[in-house]
């Protein structure tokens, strides 16, 4: 294996960060303490765009442990041609649509009323129960000590919606699940700082950031507590979905078995 990265360095369990040089946003969802135990490395991981993947980093992913990867772009977004996992012999790639485009490009954030516009679009992706089904149905055919990679454009929307989801399932606390989140956006001390200053706890941070920050804190968390309020949980929510009981709970006994 041609790296200069060695196997056991790849993985930083403060902020659940896999280093790599060349696949953008990339986090384990192990290392988290649910109600039913600490989650496990090398099953679910979460990145951006995997464009521009160097071969060497494919490889450490494959040493790692995965072997399925879950792209959820649009079909306009060329993701048989721009993933190249596709085209891997050893991971089954599988291609689900969770949404029509990638939120955050910039060109389609709008200049006032964000809140609004994201929280309006995560719920919509929520909406679509075919894509759940599909998701969950793939996730849950990941083989025991086997890992699967999810990823969309930016690692930030569909990816992080998703995310939510894995971890609600072990029932990860809320403030987990919104710092896994909102580490796509800032740095972990400044994340740390904005969940506790919306909390009440403290003063919010002075990164140059802080601005999304919070305007994505308070997305997310106005998306989990909505799907709450409505469902009570989020597996509740999932099998209104139409998502079978066997496949929720195969993906939970694989992050947390």
């Amino acid at each position: 294996m041609r790296t200069n990265l060695e196997y056991d360095s790849l993985y930083d369990p403060h902020n659940h960060d896999l280093l790599l040089r060349t696949c953008p946003n990339i986090r384990e969802l192990g290392g988290y303490v649910g109600e039913y135990g600490l989650t496990q490395t090398h099953r679910f991981v979460r990145c951006g765009a995997t464009r521009a993947i160097s071969t060497d980093e494919q490889e450490l992913l494959r040493t790692w442990g995965v072997t399925r990867v879950l792209d959820l772009r649009s079909r306009g977004e060329e993701p048989r041609a721009t993933c190249p996992f596709s085209r891997t012999s050893w991971a089954t790639w599988k291609n689900v649509p969770l949404f029509d485009y990638d939120l955050s490009a910039p060109a389609m954030m709008p200049v006032r009323d964000v809140d609004n516009y994201l929280v309006t679009s995560y719920l919509r992706m929520l909406t679509n129960k075919k894509a759940l089904r599909d998701i969950f149905a793939f996730l849950s055919q990941t083989p025991p000590r086997e890992c699967a990679l999810f990823h969309c454009a930016a690692g930030m929307d569909r990816t992080g919606v998703v995310s939510m989801l894995l971890l609600s399932l072990a029932r990860v606390p809320r403030r987990d699940i919104i710092r896994d989140y909102a580490l796509s956006f800032g740095e972990p001390d400044d994340v740390d700082a904005t969940i506790d200053a919306l909390s009440g706890k403290e003063e919010a941070p002075t990164a140059p950031y802080t601005y999304i920050l919070d305007t994505r804190v308070k997305t997310i968390s106005t998306v989990y507590d909505s799907i709450l309020a409505a469902h009570g949980s989020i597996w509740s929510f999932l099998r209104s979905c139409e998502v079978p009981t066997e496949q929720l709970d195969a993906v939970l006994g694989h992050l947390v078995g």
